[in-house]
């Protein structure tokens, strides 16, 4: 049994699983139905989607047909070799949005509609056959009266932000051949689309309606300006060419300053000099609050240091065992963080991004001094599954230990169930760093096959297990202990995930186990 039909059986189980949650908890809910209705079509097209591929790579097998002259010639080579098309993975985030609103209904429902037209978007735009494209079209149909439902300024958003999303699709692999699978690409543009719309509609609301001042939490200002800052100069660097990449990014990001930061710091705070001594006072604002950005600064350094003196190294084994060290560097920002002030680590988090990408395009552009130091710096991050030329670990690393937290947060969730939020430190932070650090230390049986080793697999769910223990123990109080065979067993499916999907398993892993720890009774 080769690790894709692992990875099939898992995913499908998965589906199936989450819809037995759907059906025995939200039974009597009937004003999200289309929702529910629409995501499981889209389990089932997906289901079909990962499971004939195996099926025909089993009869190439048998006929002595090689397996690349199955796939198909479309893709000019665009995305990563070596890999599956991942489309399983354009569902992770639709399905964590959905069990959050059918948990507190009253949340809008216009980024999770948005988040599976993504996904429609995702199957037309990589399968064009007329099955897909018609069943497709009728789950489109669906959601006809909730589109009408909407006010102008939504309506025309949604529509824009689609289209977008569909030139995106085309465009984005193109521009940087076999950085991406089909998957991992629909994931990126969710993350950035569906925060981007209730932006841009509260924006377009805020002008029709002449109000002056927007009123919005701290952490969320703080994170919205980063957002807002770095994604208006990354789209003024994709549109202005000149010859040096110095005066490229300095005139991209001056105004992406100008036009989107001050304006916005106005909308929200008045002057920008407000918003500066309001975000002054928010990080000084409690002693806790003071030590933890002082301890995460020292993490930072550390970091650095740690990058610099590496920056040559190239080979496969020390990258691996430096990149499982910044596993180990960003833990200590997570953990604290979640447990101390989850508000001020979602805005930390957003700006943690905002530098990578920011970061990323020095990088890219050669922008002098720090674009070459970057680029042999970044040979510190480098995996295999880093083909292309975006340099992606980093980003999808932090992304994976942060997704939880911003779903949360962005759908204005309470936190009395914390425990979804450790998703991305117990699958990556924990569960990945042991397996990697056991299985190269003592291993020695594949797991069925594949590159990844049985007794790294196993090292990756005990480690798991004993960390949830402590945790449960000082944080919980212990409510996890009457579910702990269900835990276990979500750990568990998560391990093996992480031995037998060919994806970048950095934000895969914590979105599959955010989507079962949801599954949990909260306490």
């Amino acid at each position: 049994m080769e690790p894709g039909i692992i990875e099939t059986g898992l995913v499908v189980g998965f589906y199936s699983y989450v819809c037995l949650f759907w059906n025995q908890n939200f039974v009597e809910e009937t004003k999200h139905f289309k929702i529910l209705g629409c995501s499981i079509c889209l389990m089932l097209l997906m289901s079909l989607h990962q499971i004939v591929p195996v099926i025909g790579r089993k009869a190439a097998e048998e006929t002595g047909t090689s397996s690349q002259e199955t796939q198909t010639s479309s893709q000019d080579n665009v995305y990563r070799s070596r890999s599956d098309p991942g489309l399983w993975c354009s569902l992770l985030i639709p399905m964590a949005l959905t069990t959050n609103l059918l948990r507190q209904p009253d949340v809008n429902s216009g980024p999770v509609i948005l988040a599976y037209i993504i996904v429609v978007l995702v199957l037309v735009r990589f399968n064009p056959s007329a099955v897909t494209q018609i069943t497709c079209a009728g789950l489109l149909y669906w959601f006809r009266e909730d589109f009408m439902s909407k006010d102008r300024p939504e309506q025309v958003v949604l529509v824009c932000l689609c289209v977008v999303v569909y030139h995106l699709l085309g465009r984005i692999p193109r521009a940087f051949p076999r950085s991406f699978t089909e998957g991992e690409l629909a994931v990126c543009l969710q993350i950035v689309f569906i925060p981007l719309y209730p932006i841009v509609v509260i924006a377009c609301q805020a002008l029709q309606r002449g109000v002056g001042i927007i009123s919005l939490p701290t952490s969320l200002s703080i994170a919205l300006m980063a957002f807002t800052g770095v994604l208006v100069g990354t789209l003024f660097v994709s549109v202005i060419h000149v010859n040096s990449g110095g005066m490229r990014f300095a005139v991209s990001y001056g105004l992406a300053f100008m036009c989107a930061l001050v304006p916005l710091s106005i909308k929200l705070y008045g002057t920008p000099l407000l918003a500066y001594r309001e975000v002054t006072h928010y990080l000084t604002g409690s002693r806790d609050r003071v030590n933890l950005i002082l301890w995460w600064g020292f993490l930072v350094l550390v970091s650095l240091f740690i990058t610099m003196v590496n920056q040559n190294k190239t080979t496969s084994s020390g990258s691996t065992r430096l990149r499982k060290v910044f596993h180990v560097l960003i833990l200590g920002v997570y953990v604290p963080g979640l447990v101390t002030d989850a508000s001020l680590l979602f805005a930390a988090s957003w700006v943690a991004l905002g530098c990578l990408v920011i970061g990323e395009t020095v990088r890219l552009l050669q922008v002098p001094p720090l674009g070459s130091l970057l680029h042999r710096c970044y040979s510190v991050f480098l995996s295999s599954q880093d083909t292309g030329r975006l340099v992606l670990t980093p980003l999808y690393l932090l992304c994976g230990f942060s997704l939880p937290l911003w779903i949360h947060t962005f759908q204005w969730c309470d936190f009395s169930n914390m425990l979804p939020l450790f998703a991305g430190v117990l699958s990556v932070g924990i569960g990945d760093t042991m397996a990697s650090v056991v299985g190269s230390a003592i291993g020695k049986h594949k797991v069925l096959g594949g590159q990844k080793t049985v007794e790294g697999t196993v090292a990756s769910i005990i480690s798991q297990l004993v960390f949830l223990y402590i945790l449960d123990l000082i944080l919980f109080g212990g409510a996890i202990h009457p579910q702990w065979l269900v835990v276990t067993g979500i750990v568990t499916v998560t391990s093996l995930l992480e031995a037998s999907t060919s994806q970048i398993d950095n934000h895969v892993l914590p979105l599959f186990m955010y989507n079962l720890l949801l599954t949990l009774k909260s306490r």
